[in-house]
């Protein structure tokens, strides 16, 4: 049996600092990202993109996390995670800014496949080091460091919108937020936690930290990527049964088709907002919407589910997302589609986290490596939906594309059999 080393301690202030940085990083990783999705349509004007070109480099981004996300354990094991989470950070930021300069179609795609492959090893690594600093503060923080995630997708999705109102270059705005970024990464980076503090190799921090919080009903404002793969690819497998493999495999069907719901509006709606015809400097709001009310209903998403159980819930808001998108499509009005991206939001906002701690309760195999399953998963969800619904705006017009969020949303519906149908089992 191997010896676990004892656990140091470090001065409050220390500490503070380490809670701090750790913030600082899931803060600017959701606001890096979220700027350049309400300039989506702006993007494809300027390099006279197809749908089917969009779709492709979004999967790109999506392809280049799936690839590289479990080098993240090689980065955390030999430099630590908090010194190899501000090292990610400090590759991805400077990545942004060629977005805006990419000259072709190709090039573009090449540049959001280096940062998705950064953002995945950075979400792993960010994820591992808020698990030390919470164990060392002993009590549950992980929650709210993810709930700064969520604000930086909102501040970040307002300053993609407002510059693109002011017609400001896409270019000039991701080197800022580049240039803020870095600067914060100037502050923070010396107070992580050093690498001697954690007394858990990454492996089994993973294995046992993750899996606890989720049965906890904890990273309620967790999104899918945020759930990077970071052990081995070691699982605790007791016995592979049928039934097993049955649920895992729905619940990861479950979280792709959630990614679906959750990814295809706030992604495509500036360019469904543009073919309307809604003036280009407003079509970003679309974006706007969605992201505040997926952080509301993260925010709120406890309450009703521990009232109605995680099943119930993920039915009944699937069910009106349905409704309400079908209708806004139908309609073509871009008021009506910005409600429907609220409504989405809100709807959307506890299937992830209800998967995941669904997952933990699949007989056979340990909980963490039942997350770690269905998370990665999930992140096919990523690589195909944008590329499918490319190919269906090409051919049929980009509102059937969105459509696919509408179908999406009606097959969680039988499909949620799987979640728990209480928020909390006793035990």
């Amino acid at each position: 049996m191997t010896e676990q080393p004892a656990e140091i301690a470090l001065p409050a202030k220390e500490l503070m600092r380490a809670r701090f940085a750790t913030i600082f990083l899931f803060f600017i990783n959701g606001l890096a990202l979220s700027a350049v999705t309400p300039r989506l349509a702006d993007l494809q004007n300027q390099l006279s993109m197809s749908d089917i070109a969009v779709g492709a480099v979004l999967s790109a981004g999506a392809a280049g996390g799936l690839i590289f996300g479990p080098f993240a354990a090689v980065g955390i094991r030999n430099l630590g995670s908090g010194k190899f989470s501000m090292i990610a950070v400090t590759v991805m930021l400077p990545l942004l800014p060629f977005v805006g300069l990419a000259p072709t179609v190709v090039a573009l795609g090449l540049v959001i496949f280096a940062i998705g492959a950064v953002d995945s090893v950075l979400d792993a690594a960010q994820n591992a080091h808020g698990l030390e600093v919470q164990r060392m503060y002993q009590r549950s923080i992980i929650n709210n460091m993810h709930a700064f995630w969520a604000l930086g997708t909102v501040v970040g999705a307002l300053i993609g919108a407002i510059t693109l109102a002011l017609d400001f270059s896409l270019t000039w705005t991701l080197a800022g937020v580049s240039i803020l970024g870095l600067l914060g990464v100037v502050v923070t980076f010396t107070w992580v936690l050093p690498r001697t503090v954690s007394s858990l190799d990454a492996t089994n921090l993973a294995e046992l930290n993750i899996a606890e919080e989720f049965t906890s009903d904890h990273l309620s404002t967790a999104d899918p990527s945020s759930v990077a793969p970071i052990g081995s690819s070691k699982f605790s497998v007791a016995r592979v049964s049928a039934p097993m493999v049955l649920v895992l495999g729905a619940l990861g069907f479950l979280t792709v088709l959630a990614v679906t719901v959750e990814d295809v509006p706030q992604r495509w709606s500036s360019i469904y907002l543009t073919d309307i015809g809604l003036p280009a400097g407003s079509v970003g709001f679309g974006v706007v919407a969605f992201t505040i009310s997926l952080t509301i209903g993260r925010f709120l998403g406890d309450f009703f589910v521990n009232k109605f159980g995680e099943r119930a819930v993920a039915q009944v808001s699937m069910a009106v997302t349905a409704v309400v998108l079908a209708g806004a499509l139908s309609v073509g009005s871009a008021a009506a589609f910005i409600g429907a991206c609220i409504v989405a939001g809100l709807g959307v906002a506890t299937l992830f986290p209800a998967a995941m701690h669904a997952a933990t309760y699949v007989p056979g195999i340990s909980p963490g490596s039942a997350v770690t399953v269905v998370s990665w998963i999930s992140r096919a969800g990523f690589v195909f939906a944008p590329l499918l619904v490319g190919i269906i705006a090409q051919n049929l017009g980009v509102q059937w594309g969105i459509g696919i969020a509408v179908l999406a949303a009606l097959m969680i519906i039988p499909l949620a059999r799987v979640l728990r149908p209480r928020a909390r089992v006793e035990t």
